[in-house]
């Protein structure tokens, strides 16, 4: 019981501090895998998920604690637990490079209510390497660094314990408790849906017809099951080429619920599919929606 309240009471504090941070920004990074791809002469390290190109410059590699480590420190950045529940990754096929790489998510409240958030690679090396962010390579789906060998072999250093790191232990209970999930999904919430309505129909004024729909007579209906204030930010026309049959509605990452709820209260069928990389929108839209022949 005693867990129960103390954990309830974290979710609350953590949405106010984060909710008051959420209007702020609403950009980051997400992690969901890591991969070690060899090569003869460069090798790279991938790390996927979602990533914001504008905020590539911000990510630093420094030295470590000692010779066989390098820090990679990502700023604004969450790590997807659902995908990557370990924090530790040892199996690479270049067994002489890399030992280990350990993750680290750094959470922290600063003053004036505002939220500091990023991950810490810890990268233990087998043999010293020049490792650089290739930002050229990199995309919204992936942050690729090469690493170049040297030849020189790192001997590791002896494992020391920290007495005092050992009494300081949370303990895995609270551990848990203060892992703050919510803080990343308050964060990652923005206070406005942007949304562009383009007509993709032979009707005349279907866009019109939808952006009036949404924004006067459905829009506290919507407001209120995605926690967002809905703007029609463009309504518009495409080309003849690309007339659809039916309504297709795009949406931004993190958007699905946003975009479902959408397709629920547009008339007839629709279909839901994320943004594609490739597409020219604007980075302040959220979620697109094509009216198409079937929306009368």
């Amino acid at each position: 019981m005693k867990l129960l309240i103390q954990y309830l009471f974290l979710c609350l504090t953590v949405l106010a501090f984060a909710g008051g941070q959420a209007s702020a920004a609403n950009s980051g990074h997400m992690l969901d895998n890591i991969e070690l791809i060899p090569g003869e002469k460069t090798s790279y390290l991938t790390l996927k998920g979602y990533f914001e190109p504008e905020l590539f410059q911000e990510i630093s590699i420094r030295p470590g604690e000692s010779a066989q480590e390098t820090l990679v420190v990502i700023p604004n950045a969450f790590i997807n637990n659902l995908l990557m529940p370990d924090r530790e990754f040892d199996q690479f096929p270049v067994g002489n490079m890399i030992r280990q790489i350990e993750l680290e998510e750094d959470i922290r409240q600063e003053a004036g209510n505002q939220v500091s958030f990023l991950v810490n690679l810890k990268l233990s090396l087998a043999q010293e390497l020049e490792i650089s962010l290739e930002i050229e390579k990199s995309t919204p789906r992936q942050l690729t660094f090469s690493l170049i060998p040297s030849g020189r072999l790192i001997t590791p250093e002896p494992e020391k314990t920290d007495v005092t790191d050992v009494l300081n232990q949370t303990p895995p209970e609270e551990s848990v408790l203060l892992h703050p999930v919510f803080a990343m999904l308050a964060y990652r919430q923005p206070i406005r849906l942007n949304v562009s309505v383009l007509n993709a129909s032979r009707h005349v004024g279907g866009a019109q017809r939808l952006a009036i729909l949404l924004e006067r007579q459905q829009r506290r209906r919507i407001e209120q099951r995605v926690g967002m204030r809905l703007e029609v930010i463009n309504i518009s026309s495409v080309q003849e080429q690309m007339i659809l049959p039916r309504t297709k509605i795009y949406y931004r990452p993190n958007m699905l619920k946003s975009a479902v709820t959408l397709a629920d209260i547009i008339p007839g069928e629709q279909i839901v599919e994320p943004m594609p990389l490739n597409r020219g929108t604007k980075p302040t839209t959220d979620v697109e929606i094509y009216v198409g022949q079937n929306f009368e």
